[in-house]
């Protein structure tokens, strides 16, 4: 059968690979397919209980603090209100829909398309439904807030008690499957469910940039027969739309670390905290390890994504052949990354609601965490919108040499291990 590499654009040739085995591409070694410990009935399994641990924690509260004799119980859409109120709209909307709602769609329909294959169901809604799964997976970040809720759970905790109630295992119970839920699901083995990859395609032959079903070349411009998206042979205007977005988030970067993202105010006081000043205040209390964490998604990670995007639009610009296979494997790492950095806007959604005690104290949402927020989401927009495989096409059309095998209209085997 044929199988296409969604990074390098390359066609190879292989055979289901047996249970236990990692296929990997030839040409830039992206991870094909893994059948290690993956298959339907266990993604099917940590899907519906990701789902019911996700409703239960969403209904009922999950943190309680007690304070000179004010007692403040929270739920997981308690920060959302808060933002809300204080007059940060975008905020509240952007956050919860990462942290609460894209979750609870993603999981009951992946749950539903996963009991519909094994039911045997190989209607045109379930390849739909399938995709829209797999384009919200990096935008339903519940692992992500739940990092952030013990970042927020240890900030407060350090100063004032805080009681972990029903709401906030099943969140804990819920967050920690839906990591298990990915670790479990194997998508080229369901999308082989739904339609068998060809053996024969013809010259040309080009990819869904969905599905990566290989399709020959006539195809192009109509849907594909497997998961119904337009198929193109590159994402359109990939980079035209990657560099816009780019420079956007460059422009705002400075903003996300220099203006405040929260402020404190206790007796009277204001004490505003950017980016760097949360950190520093995770190190002062002893939690070390929240720190190096919140450096590296909120610091080294967003930075280290405006350097490779801006390396990758240089490559093609110039056409370079150079270090193709490390720049592909920078491209798979940042894309992955990308979303651990709403960690920190999340940690203060957790924190601010658990803060709120009128004159006494309370915690304000600020500018910085609207500018932070909006260079996560504008960065993660350029790197869905680039296509890999156009660093690779200039490449060939520059004509020169990089020390990897190329395939033009013809095949190969993959990587086995």
């Amino acid at each position: 059968m044929l199988i296409a590499c969604r990074d390098c654009g390359s066609i190879q040739r292989l055979g289901v690979p047996p249970p236990g085995r990692i296929v990997e591409c030839y040409r830039c070694g992206r991870e094909l397919e893994n059948t290690n410990g993956r298959s339907v009935d266990a993604a099917l399994a940590c899907a519906l209980t990701t789902t019911l641990l996700l409703l239960a924690a969403n209904s009922v509260r999950v943190m309680t603090v007690r304070v000179a004799g004010i007692e403040t119980s929270t739920h997981l859409a308690s920060g959302l209100g808060t933002a809300w109120r204080q007059g940060w709209p975008l905020i509240a909307i952007a956050l919860g829909l990462t942290g609460i709602v894209l979750p609870l769609i993603r999981f009951p329909l992946l749950s539903i398309t996963l009991a519909a294959l094994r039911l045997g169901v190989r209607d045109r809604w379930v390849g739909i439904a399938f995709r829209i799964c797999e384009a919200l997976d990096p935008w339903a970040m519940s692992d992500v807030l739940l990092i952030g809720a013990g970042i927020g759970y240890g900030r407060i905790e350090s100063q004032i008690p805080v009681t972990i109630d029903w709401g906030g295992w099943c969140f804990i119970g819920a967050a920690v499957m839906t990591m298990m839920t990915r670790a479990t699901l194997e998508r080229r083995a369901v999308w082989r469910m739904l339609r068998p990859d060809p053996d024969h395609a013809g010259p040309r032959a080009i990819a869904c940039t969905s599905c990566d079903l290989v399709l020959p070349a006539t195809a192009e411009g109509g849907r594909c027969p497997r998961c119904s998206a337009k198929v193109y042979r590159r994402k359109p205007h990939t980079v035209v739309r990657a560099a816009a977005l780019l420079m956007a988030t460059v422009l705002l970067t400075p903003l996300a670390y220099l203006i405040p993202m929260s402020e404190l105010w206790k007796a009277g006081s204001v004490d505003p905290h950017t980016v760097i000043d949360g950190i520093e205040l995770l190190f002062q209390h002893g939690f070390w390890y929240f720190g190096v964490i919140i450096t590296l998604v909120s610091v080294v990670f967003p930075l280290t994504k405006i350097g490779c995007l801006t390396w990758f639009l240089f490559s093609i610009r110039h056409r370079s052949g150079a270090h193709l296979r490390r720049k592909t494997k920078f491209y798979r790492f940042v894309d992955e990354v990308g979303r651990w950095s709403t960690l920190d806007p999340f940690t203060v959604m957790i924190f601010a609601p658990m803060a709120q005690f009128g004159q006494l104290a309370h915690i304000d949402f600020k500018g910085g965490a609207a500018a932070f927020l909006a260079t996560v989401v504008l960065s993660m927009l350029a790197l869905h919108l680039f296509d890999p495989r156009v660093m690779w096409d200039a490449a060939e059309e520059g004509g020169r040499r990089f020390g990897i095998s190329r395939i033009r209209g013809g095949t190969a085997a993959a990587t086995q291990h």
